[in-house]
C-alpha cells in the first residue's frame, strides 16, 4: 500500500510578516529561502522550505503537507480519496508553489491537509544557524471526529500507528518509519498543537532553549522525555500562532516487522517519563493521580496547570 512518506511543510498564516519572520529565523532558527509579497518561504534542510508564512487576516496554521514519492503515488492517494468521497484540490505550479504537483482536502477532523511531489531543492546547504538541524520531523494537532480521521490517516495516507495513548491520543509514522510523522489527540474541533524539528545533540536543545530564554520567549513544556518514542525535547510558545515548536533529540526508526504498537496510560509519565513518582523509602507518601492530555491540561491531585 502506497504510503506518505515524510512531513512536508506547514502553510502558516500571520497577522504581520515581518513579526512571524522574526521569530522563525531568530528563536527556531531556519532560514528565508525566498519571499514574494506576502508569503515567504523558510528552511533548516535542502529542501526549499518546511514553513510556509503566508500574511494576511488568519493567523495560526493553515495548511499541513506531507509529501510522497512520485506522480504515481499522488494518483493511488487520489483515487482513494476520491473513491471515499473527500473533495479534492488538484495543481501544482514549480514557481509559485515551489512543488511539481500536489492534492488538497479536508481530513474528517477539519484539518486542512496536502500531499505533494517534487519539491525545489537547495543546490547549497545553509550555513550551521548554531543548532543543528537533522529533520523536520512531525506535526500533532487535536482533531475532531478521532476514530474516523485515525483510520483515515491509515487506511487513506497509509500511516502506520506506532503507540496509542489509551482512546486520547495516537501516533502515527509515515513510509521513512521515524516512530511519528503525526500524532492525532482527540477534542471537539481540530487545533494545532506544535510541531517537531529533530536536532543533532543536547547540546543542540539547550542551545535553542537558552536562545529563547534570553529573550524572553516562554517553554510550554522544559526538558522533558516522552515514552511513546523514547525522545527528549523542549516545547518552545509561539504565543502569537498558539501553538508550539519542539526541537527533539533521540526520535527512534521503527521496524515495522517487529513492531507492536502499545496501548500506554493517560498519566503523566507517558508524557514524561522523568515525573514517574519515586519508591517509598520509608516514610508515608501519596503518589499524586493525573492524567494527561497531549499538550493539553495535566491535571494533578485537583491542579490544573496550562499546557
Amino acid at each position: 500500500m502506497v504510503a506518505v512518506s515524510r512531513l512536508g511543510y506547514l502553510t502558516i498564516g500571520v497577522h504581520d510578516l515581518d513579526e512571524a519572520l522574526e521569530y522563525y529565523t531568530r528563536f527556531v532558527r531556519l532560514d528565508v529561502t525566498s519571499r514574494v509579497g506576502h508569503t515567504a518561504f523558510l528552511t533548516g534542510g535542502l529542501e526549499h522550505h518546511w514553513i510556509r508564512l503566508e500574511e494576511g487576516p488568519t493567523e495560526g496554521m493553515k495548511q499541513v503537507s506531507y509529501v510522497v514519492d512520485s506522480e504515481a503515488d499522488l494518483l493511488e492517494i487520489r483515487g482513494r480519496l476520491v473513491a471515499t468521497g473527500i473533495a479534492v484540490d488538484e495543481g501544482g505550479d514549480v514557481h509559485h508553489d515551489r512543488v511539481q504537483r500536489w492534492l488538497r482536502f479536508v481530513d474528517p477532523g477539519g484539518m486542512h491537509v496536502e500531499v505533494f511531489v517534487g519539491m525545489v531543492e537547495r543546490g547549497v546547504a545553509p550555513m550551521n544557524p548554531g543548532i543543528t538541524m537533522t529533520k523536520f520531523l512531525h506535526a500533532a494537532w487535536a482533531s475532531a471526529n478521532f476514530d474516523e480521521t485515525t483510520a483515515f490517516y491509515q487506511d487513506i495516507l497509509g500511516f502506520k500507528a506506532s503507540d496509542w495513548v489509551e482512546t486520547r491520543a495516537g501516533f502515527f509514522r509515515a513510509a521513512d518509519r521515524y516512530h511519528h510523522s503525526l500524532v492525532l489527540i482527540r477534542a471537539e474541533r481540530a487545533l494545532f498543537n506544535h510541531f517537531c524539528i529533530q536536532v543533532d545533540s543536547l547540546d543542540d536543545i539547550m542551545r535553542a532553549r537558552h536562545n529563547a530564554l534570553s529573550a524572553g520567549v516562554k517553554l510550554r513544556d522544559d526538558l522533558l522525555r516522552h515514552a511513546p518514542s523514547g525522545s527528549i525535547g523542549i516545547y518552545m510558545k509561539d504565543e502569537a500562532r498558539k501553538f508550539a515548536v519542539e526541537f527533539c533529540i533521540g526520535h527512534p526508526i521503527i521496524d515495522d516487522a517487529t513492531h507492536r504498537p502499545r496501548v500506554l496510560p493517560s498519566v503523566p509519565e507517558t508524557m514524561n517519563v522523568w515525573t514517574a513518582p519515586l519508591p517509598n523509602l520509608g516514610h508515608q507518601a501519596d503518589a499524586a493521580n493525573g492524567t494527561w492530555v497531549p499538550g493539553g491540561e495535566l491535571t494533578v491531585a485537583g491542579i490544573a496547570r496550562p499546557s
